[in-house]
């Protein structure tokens, strides 16, 4: 045993045994690469809580946002023009102000391209042809840039997407074969892959949202609109030989690890390359990123000067990844244990509340919230966020029925939660009841004029036929993204 794995099992896999079991996560699996070797690969939990079969390091996560590093490997490795701009490989991207002329392959790289994101990305209504990714940017002939091309970091996933097309468009091969090819084939992943169709059964694990966790029955963050985003899956092992491949020979991706933005996310998201966050751990650069999408959670962090690297992936978008990069970073590192945080978190308050809830109802779970909100010493993490993070997953698959229960107690206890009434809002609204979904976002926005995200979605809601519209009404924000739930693929 080296001592990279005695310390691992003196405090790194009892640190994630706690985090699975007091958070109550479905699954989770973590590798550790250092000195051109993989040093740790462990897997915990299950990957479907309907078998109990359990997560091994070869077990296959879908990785959200952790894909976008892949598609600017791919982007960058073709030698393109990065400043020239994108209509000269795919000149049917049209904008409505006509501006598409204006955006560079660096700009969709960086996030800096203007370009509006993605609302809704029709997880329950999966575009499966070799078309669609070519059909949604033909869709964005509808939209106008949000700043000048360069002038702004915005994380986008939509540009990930003509970016990905680009890279398809070039090569002439669908997105998902382009990137078999230039991507995973070299480094060594043969199961990994961007279709879905092609993940064996065998290794899959399956997404889980609400609380307590459940596996949303015909529901999966899957769609080829939105493949170059999010659709990438694979596995700690298979991550571990990407991650040996990039540390082995850094030259070629250290143009896509320059800063080239600011961003502001500190530590590991203080500036934006093309395709990975760069930022700082206790002094060393870091480079990484990380993703969610309904029922995943994914990271992945390298420090280049270390020759280390580590990769956390879970199945559900509950999990606390960033804590498990954290600590495996500083087993890594080998830190003094005074400086490695290895304290499970707290239990979140929405586990004993989902728990009353399904055995004695509404008023139980009620009465469970409130006594424990006064416990001292405090037994669980009362933030509402919890709450957020245990019912985004479900409405973003249009299964709002999974947490609605759950929604009605935490309007209950926190009437002045302006995001419970939002996430209850638009829980209505993927029902299609929209004079409801527009009375509940108007509240939330009285509650906090500032919440933008809840804003965007009452506008969105009001210009729908069979709603009151309050032209008269004045709301802040300026964004046009529902509620961070539903942006779908998200940098976490």
């Amino acid at each position: 045993m080296t001592a990279l794995e005695r310390r691992a099992e003196s405090s790194l896999w009892p640190l994630v045994e706690q985090l699975v079991r007091t958070q109550g996560l479905a699954g989770l699996a973590v590798a550790v690469v250092q000195d051109g070797e993989v040093a740790l690969a462990r897997g915990f939990g299950t990957r479907d809580v309907r078998t109990g079969d359990p997560v091994t390091p070869d077990t296959l996560f879908h990785l959200a946002s952790v894909s976008k590093p892949f598609v600017a490997t791919a982007a960058v490795g073709l030698a393109l023009d990065l400043d020239a701009p994108v209509i000269r490989w795919i000149p049917e991207l049209t904008l409505a102000d006509g501006r598409q002329g204006e955006v560079t392959l660096r700009h969709l790289l960086t996030h800096t391209s203007g370009i509006p994101d993605v609302v809704d990305y029709g997880w329950h209504d999966p575009q499966l042809g070799d078309d669609a990714l070519a059909e949604f940017v033909r869709s964005l002939s509808g939209a106008r840039l949000t700043t000048d091309p360069g002038a702004d970091y915005a994380y986008c996933n939509a540009g990930y997407e003509v970016l990905g097309h680009v890279v398809a468009t070039v090569t002439g091969r669908t997105f998902e074969a382009a990137m078999k090819e230039l991507v995973l084939d070299p480094a060594g992943m043969v199961h990994s892959t961007f279709l879905r169709a092609d993940v064996p059964s065998e290794l899959a694990s399956s997404p889980h949202v609400g609380a307590p966790l459940v596996v949303p029955p015909g529901a999966y963050p899957y769609t080829r609109r939105h493949a170059p985003s999010s659709t990438l899956h694979s596995s700690v092992t298979e991550l571990s030989r990407w991650m040996l491949t990039t540390l082995a020979d850094p030259g070629a991706a250290e143009q896509m690890w320059q800063p080239r933005a600011e961003v502001g996310d500190s530590p590991w998201g203080e500036a934006m390359g093309m395709g990975w966050f760069v930022g700082t751990h206790r002094g060393h650069r870091t480079v990484g990123h990380s993703g969610a999408d309904p029922g995943f959670n994914s990271r992945v962090a390298l420090i280049p000067d270390r020759g280390t690297g580590v990769v956390v992936l879970a199945n559900s978008n509950t999990a606390p990844t960033r804590a498990v990069v954290r600590a495996a970073l500083d087993v890594a590192l080998d830190l003094p244990a005074e400086a490695t945080d290895v304290d499970a978190q707290l239990p979140p308050i929405t586990l004993p509340v989902a728990a009353a809830l399904e055995a004695g109802g509404k008023d139980a779970a009620v009465e469970t919230f409130h006594r424990l909100e006064r416990a001292v010493p405090a037994q669980v993490d009362v933030d509402d966020g919890h709450f957020e993070d245990a019912v985004w997953g479900a409405i973003e698959l249009h299964r709002p029925e999974l947490v609605r229960p759950l929604l009605d107690v935490w309007t209950t206890v926190r009437p002045d939660s302006s995001q419970a009434w939002a996430m209850t809002g638009w829980a209505h609204l993927v029902d299609g009841d929209t004079r409801p979904a527009a009375e509940l976002l108007r509240r939330a926005v009285d509650l906090d004029p500032e919440n933008d995200e809840a804003a965007a979605l009452l506008r969105g809601v009001e210009r729908l036929p069979g709603t009151v519209s309050d032209p008269g009404r004045v709301v802040r924000g300026t964004g046009e993204r529902p509620p961070d739930a539903a942006a779908g693929t998200r940098e976490s």
